[in-house]
Order: structure tokens, then sequence, then C-alpha cells
């Protein structure tokens, strides 16, 4: 079943949440979901470990672009901004951890959450190179202290969780949180900038809140998790629709923010729809989902956002060229191909 309804997707994920299987993304090994224990002290263990670090301050932003960008200066789309989002949260992932473990990372980012996740050369057969990369992570993580409550990253987070996992099991969930973190975060930040530069907004008289309206409203236009599934865990109704036990059923995230009953003018591109957003159209914005399996990247991804496309925008002219119009749909909603330059001012 297809559910584009912003009240009915409401009630599946919030409502009405204990009539389907408990299902992340992220905090999960293989199909089957984590405890309720070890998801809540991972969920929390996340925002601790980004509390603790200041991105903002250790971050280089000229140096990062410089890094990202092709060799005419270009930022290929579909690609740059998951590079750059890696580098802002290196700290966070790994902190002053083994070259081998972020060379692991940066192998993981570029052979399954570029090539997989958003490019999708290989949807629905992972690069063979993710088994060994994984194998690795357990390697490193067999190496690495017990950090008792002393974590500084996601590698010591996914150590000291709780329950009966194995190194590979925590290898897995190392992989996952990266995803999270890095890979959403990386392709909203080339929307943000690419949709910025289009209409104007990469000038030094941008302001903060100016951005947060900016990141919002391209989270509406193109959020990354453009559908999201449940998996009925028992029979149930859907309005007057019957939902039975082991059936699927995907909200479409993407339909609902472009609804005509929810938005004004909804196929447009207006930042300043935030400015006095309604109720209901908050109950309708489902970039991250809603309720218990939400993305565990909510909020932290948001500010991190926030802060990067203030100071591409801000200090950096730019200009974009795509070679078609549609978006890059895979198992993240991606910018068309193309390429995004800029300059500094």
């Amino acid at each position: 079943m297809f559910v584009a309804d912003a009240d009915n997707a409401q009630e599946i994920l919030v409502g009405s949440a204990a009539n389907y299987v408990p299902q992340s993304g992220f905090l999960r090994i293989g199909p089957g979901t984590l405890s309720e224990e070890t998801r809540a002290a991972a969920s929390r263990g996340l925002r601790s470990v980004l509390a603790r670090h200041d991105l903002k301050a250790s971050f280089d932003a000229q140096s990062a672009i410089r890094d990202v960008s092709g060799s005419c200066g270009r930022l290929q789309h579909q690609r740059w901004g998951v590079s750059l989002v890696r580098r802002y949260f290196s700290p966070a992932i790994a902190y002053q951890r083994s070259a081998e473990l972020n060379a692991l990372v940066d192998k993981y980012v570029t052979s399954s959450v570029i090539a997989d996740d958003i490019v999708g050369r290989r949807a629905g057969r992972p690069h063979r190179s993710i088994r060994h990369i994984r194998a690795g992570f357990a390697n490193q993580l067999a190496s690495l202290p017990d950090p008792g409550s002393d974590v500084q990253d996601l590698a010591g987070l996914v150590l000291s969780l709780p329950g009966e996992l194995t190194l590979m099991d925590r290898a897995q969930l190392l992989q996952r949180l990266v995803l999270s973190t890095v890979g959403f975060t990386g392709v909203t930040l080339e929307w943000v900038i690419m949709l910025g530069i289009q209409h104007g907004y990469n000038t030094p008289a941008l302001e903060p809140g100016q951005v947060r309206h900016l990141v919002h409203e391209a989270l509406r236009l193109y959020p990354t998790a453009w559908r999201l599934a449940r998996e009925a865990a028992v029979d149930h109704q859907i309005g007057d629709i019957p939902v039975r036990k082991g059936e699927h059923v995907l909200i479409g995230t993407h339909a609902i923010h472009r609804s005509g009953t929810v938005w004004d003018n909804p196929l447009e591109f207006d930042p300043s729809r935030w400015e006095a957003a309604t109720r209901e159209q908050r109950r309708a914005y489902l970039p991250f989902g809603k309720g218990d399996e939400m993305c565990p990247a909510n909020g932290f991804a948001v500010k991190a956002l926030e802060h990067l496309s203030y100071l591409i925008l801000h200090d950096y002219r730019g200009n974009v060229r795509i070679r078609r119009r549609k978006p890059h749909a895979r198992t993240l909603l991606a910018p068309p191909a193309g390429w995004t330059h800029l300059s500094k001012r």
C-alpha cells in the first residue's frame, strides 16, 4: 500500500506505531531491528558524541571545498556533499583514531554511501568491497580500548552499546551510523547549495534565519528519504482499507511534501513559507520520519546543514550546471547530474 496522506502517515508513524514491526534504517543488524534498550542507548550516545565536539570551530571550509573539488574547481553532484560532510564530522566519527580506521571510513563512504545509496550503479547489490570493509572495521574495533563512560566518537559508541552484539554486529552498526551522519546530510547540503545559488541566496547579505528556512524548504521539496517503509505486525486498517500482517506500507514523503491540500503553491521553491508555517504543515513535514523510529540524524544534521550552508552561500560566488532536470532517485534522493562551481569572494 502507498500512503500519500499526511494524517494517515502521522497515524502510521506515531498514533498506531504498535501495529507495525519496529524498524530503523540505521539502528539494526541485517533486517532485524535492535532491542529498544540498545536503540535508546545509541540515540542518546549519538547526541552526546556530537555535543562534545566543536565542529564549527574545527572545520576549515575553504580547505574542504578545495579537497572535494575536481581539477576544474567543479563540485560534482551526487558526490561532493557527502565527501565534504565526511570531513566536517571527522572528529565525531573516529576521534584521533588510527589512519587505518579513518581510511576504512573513507572507503566505505566512496564505495557504498556514494556508489550504492546515492548513485545506485549497483542497485540491490552492494559493492563487493563492503564485506571486507566491515571485517576491517571489526578488526579495528577489536584493537580499541573499552571506552567505558568516556565515549568520544562513533567508534567508541558502537563498542559501548549494551546487548549481546558481536564485533561484526558492531562494525555493521558503525557503517549504518556513518551513513546516517554523512549520507543524508551530504545529499541535502548539495540540494541547499544548488537551490540557494539558483534562487539568489548566495550573497554577503544572507542572514542565518534565511538559511534555516532555506534548509527547511529544500528538505520539503526534495526530502532525501523520499519514502518510508513499514511492515504490518498485526491485521488492522488504515482508514477503510484493511492491512494484513506481513504486508508492507510505503509512506510517500515526497508526495506528502508536495500536496496541494497542505501547501500553497506546493511545487514552488519558497523558503519564506517557513516564516509562518501552520500546525498542519509541520505535521505533514517528514524529512526524518516521525516517532520512535525517526532518523537519528534529526537535530544535529539540521544544525550542521545550517552552518555549512551559511558558510558557503555567504562567502562564495557560485554557478550551477545540470545535465538533466529530474532528481536522481535511489536509496537517497539526490540532485540531478551536473556540477556546482564555487569561488571564494
